[in-house]
Parts: C-alpha cells; sequence; structure tokens
C-alpha cells in the first residue's frame, strides 16, 4: 500500500541530506584554496613618476638583501650595474605586492647579477628577504615560483637557481636547480614570450616538500660564508617544518663565463589551515549524515 507520510518523510531525509552534504564540502573548499600569501614584484622606485628607466639600485629598496662569493660579501658594496634591481620591465609587470616589505611598489624592474663580479667562488650568490614570516601554523606551502631569464655561458649552459630557506636559524637549499630553458640574450627580451631566438623569462615551480632528499644544508654567515653543504649530500631527515623565517634563491651554476643572472616575480602559495571552529563544523555535519542514514534505515 502506498503511504504518502513515509514518502513525504523519506524525501524530507534526502532533502536534508543534500544540504548538509553541500555544507560540508563548501567548508572542505574554502579550507583547501591554495593562494598567494607572498608576492614580490621587484619594483625599481627610481622610475616612480617619471616612466622612464633612471637606473639600477640595490636589492634593500625591495627589502631584499643579497650576499655574493664564497665570502658572502653584501650586495650594496658592489656597483648597482653589477648586483641590483633593473628599471626594465620585468615579468609578468607592474603587478601589486603581497605581504612584501613594499607592498604598493608596482612599477617595472627584476633582479640580476652579471657575469663579471670577481670574486673568490664569485659564481654564487643569494637573494633574499626576512621581511615575511610564513607561519607553518596557519600555512601549508605548496609551491614557490618565479621568473628566470638568465643568459647561456660560452659553453651554452643556462645557470640556475635553488628555493632558499631559512627554518630554526639555519639556512637549506633546495637539490633542485630551476632555471629558464631558452636563453635570454639581453635584459631587453626579459619580458618577451618564450621560444623566441633571443628567449623570454620563464615562470619556473618548486612544488613545496619537506622530504630530506628534497633540500642541501646551505652555510650562509654575511661577509663571511657562502657554501651549499660540504658534502653537497642531502639532508638526512626531513626539513623542519616550524616557521620559515626567511627565504629567496641561491645560485651556484659554474658555467664558463658566469654569464648575467635574472629573475623576478617571486611568489609562495599556500592553503590555510582550516580553524578548529571550521573543521568541527565538517565533522558535525558528517556526523548528521551519519545520523540521517540511521534514521533511514530504521
Amino acid at each position: 500500500m502506498f503511504n504518502a507520510t513515509k514518502v513525504r518523510d523519506q524525501n524530507m531525509l534526502s532533502f536534508k541530506k543534500f544540504f548538509v552534504l553541500a555544507g560540508a564540502i563548501l567548508l572542505c573548499a574554502q579550507v583547501t584554496y591554495a593562494q598567494a600569501i607572498y608576492f614580490e614584484n621587484f619594483g625599481n622606485i627610481s622610475t616612480v613618476g617619471s616612466g622612464a628607466t633612471v637606473g639600477n639600485t640595490n636589492l634593500e629598496q625591495d627589502g631584499w638583501s643579497g650576499a655574493w662569493g664564497t665570502n658572502a660579501l653584501d650586495s650594496a658594496s658592489f656597483s648597482v650595474n653589477n648586483f641590483g634591481v633593473s628599471g626594465r620591465s620585468g615579468s609578468p609587470t607592474n603587478l601589486a605586492n603581497i605581504g612584501a616589505a613594499a607592498t604598493s611598489q608596482s612599477v617595472s624592474g627584476l633582479v640580476f647579477a652579471s657575469g663579471n663580479v670577481s670574486q673568490p667562488g664569485g659564481s654564487n650568490f643569494i637573494a633574499y628577504t626576512s621581511a615575511f614570516t610564513v607561519n607553518t601554523s596557519i600555512y601549508n606551502v605548496q609551491d614557490i615560483s618565479f621568473y628566470a631569464g638568465s643568459t647561456a655561458g660560452t659553453s651554452g649552459a643556462i645557470p640556475g637557481f635553488r628555493i632558499a630557506v631559512m627554518v630554526d636559524g639555519s639556512w637549506y637549499a633546495s637539490t633542485q636547480v630551476l632555471a629558464n630553458s631558452n636563453s635570454v640574450s639581453g635584459i631587453g627580451n626579459f619580458p618577451n614570450p618564450p621560444g623566441g631566438i633571443n628567449g623570454g623569462a620563464q615562470q619556473v615551480t618548486f612544488n613545496w616538500t619537506t622530504a630530506g632528499s628534497a633540500w642541501d644544508t646551505l652555510t650562509f654567515v654575511s661577509s663571511n660564508l657562502l657554501a651549499l653543504g660540504s658534502s653537497l649530500s642531502t639532508l638526512s631527515s626531513n626539513l623542519p617544518g616550524d616557521n620559515i623565517t626567511a627565504f629567496g634563491l641561491y645560485s651556484d651554476a659554474n658555467v664558463a663565463g658566469q654569464p648575467t643572472r635574472r629573475f623576478d616575480s617571486y611568489e609562495i602559495d599556500a592553503i590555510a589551515v582550516p580553524e578548529p571552529s571550521s573543521v568541527a563544523l565538517v565533522f558535525m555535519g558528517l556526523g548528521a549524515l551519519w545520523g540521517l542514514r540511521r534514521s533511514r534505515k530504521a
């Protein structure tokens, strides 16, 4: 016999089940959305108001610092024409910064280190900032990316970069070396689309992991020492999961001729760690679904 009341109750249960499930899905979507928590466009403030390139400037104007060679000499001690921020167009250009020291900058610029800086072991350098802390209790880092547009050396090889991070007061560098695949012959070609005869900057990405095999130790003492791991071996244990208090790029590619290395648009993407209240709501929704399922069976 047809029981209208029973059918209506079943439909009501299905209706409630749908909305509880939809709510749970929405909550999960909210806590798993990756977003940029840090973005530095390396604007050259000497171009502000004029619209023309006035000259290169130090990394410090963007809240970054640099050190060159095995003696880790401060980049500010070199000519800005050797190690600094160019006023030429980067890639992409004129984007708003996120969490960077100069959050209002949106003018053209990119970082470069020319190959004619003569220092002992002068093929390596680090560019970094400690102006932003990645709080790992708030964010789960997903990836770190930047635009690379370096020039090939006389051997045809293109120098690259390693992701550098400081955790618990110690520096680490990624075992993965990131570089553009097409040589960028000159700074004027940096913003060009990749693939042409003169190349063009390409976005390269490091997929974040704390696995020990993905990291080397990095010894960095300003004005004293800069070296990648004593034995170039990977970590024996995972990278500490504590806050990242400084980050940037380390380059040690010993390419014939020590060609110019360039990068721009350093970005860190992360997923917000769900608040306890949000997690509780999701579990409440799942509990309600279980209760509805049991009631329906009864």
